[in-house]
């Protein structure tokens, strides 16, 4: 990490966020501006605006019952395939510090971007899922990239990602997890987090990013936590900036396949990915190409 991208990554974890945030905006005013006008022409639900609202008040919101059923379908028979072939895909990732997982798309990538036709960009694109991102935010998101993760027992020591921390890329980071398989025990590695309220007892320490349960529960009430038990196919969307969440603490014999598409206002405030993790495919819509940088 560069001496200006750590002094960013400082900033983003101090009230200064949202004055460089402001700042970076300016410098796209036009591009805000109409993707704020954008966001007002959507067709929103009465529910998809409810889970919105849950996500903007607590940090969180389950949103399974709105995917659409056929697009959920293709998903889940993709995942299966590109689970059966995570040997090949272990070889060729483009990145492996996180031990206990396998990045299960990077072997389908042309010079590191994903087609806009493939199923893992079209699930973060159904309109539902839009819809309840954009009206969270008042303007069309930015896609920042789509994973698709395995996690499993390596019997290491905890750490990254399996320990508690928020997410620092923006003031704002709304994720849309979706579950391949079940993950229904402990042993599964549920993602779990504390919700927004919670999380604000925890404030943001001086020192460090990654803290362990003890450092938590110091603050936090354990009875506070959410524990994402689900089968295979739940959705849920969380706001990672502002709660506290940790995950992949797998049991020997036990895997989890996880989907993550992350979302953020535009303009992209941490420095970093400045070519799009995706190509584009012809007569694309152009709210696609908005979402998607393109």
């Amino acid at each position: 990490m560069g001496l200006m991208s750590r002094a960013l990554w400082h900033v983003n974890r101090s009230p200064l966020r949202y004055a460089v945030k402001s700042g970076v905006s300016a410098w796209h005013l036009g591009e805000k501006r109409e993707r704020r006008r954008q966001a007002q022409l959507l067709s929103v639900s009465a529910a998809e605006r409810s889970k919105a609202e849950e996500l903007n008040r607590n940090g969180y919101a389950i949103v399974t019952e709105l995917m659409d059923p056929a697009v959920q379908q293709q998903f889940a028979t993709a995942g299966m395939t590109r689970l059966g072939d995570i040997e090949n895909a272990e070889a060729k990732q483009s990145s492996n510090w996180k031990k206990f997982w396998v990045r299960l798309l990077d072997v389908e990538m042309k010079d590191g971007k994903l087609s806009a036709d493939n199923i893992f960009v079209q699930y973060a694109l159904q309109p539902a899922v839009i819809n309840v991102v954009a009206t969270a935010l008042g303007e069309i998101p930015w896609l920042d990239y789509v994973l698709l993760s395995y996690s499993r027992h390596t019997g290491d020591e905890l750490a990254s990602s399996q320990l508690w921390h928020r997410d620092h890329d923006d003031v704002r980071v709304i994720k849309l997890f979706s579950y391949l398989t079940d993950v229904e025990e402990d042993g599964d590695g549920p993602f779990t987090f504390l919700p927004r309220q919670s999380t604000d007892k925890f404030g943001f320490p001086l020192l460090g990013s990654h803290f362990p349960d003890d450092r938590v529960f110091d603050k936090v009430p354990r009875g506070d936590i959410k524990v994402m038990k689900a089968p295979r196919l739940a959705s849920f969307m969380v706001d990672t900036a502002k709660c506290l969440h940790m995950g992949s603490r797998m049991a020997p014999g036990h895997g989890r396949l996880l989907y993550t598409a992350t979302f953020f206002a535009f303009p992209r405030m941490y420095p970093g990915a400045k070519n799009r993790p995706f190509f584009a495919t012809p007569e694309m819509p152009v709210l696609q190409k908005l979402i998607l940088g393109l």
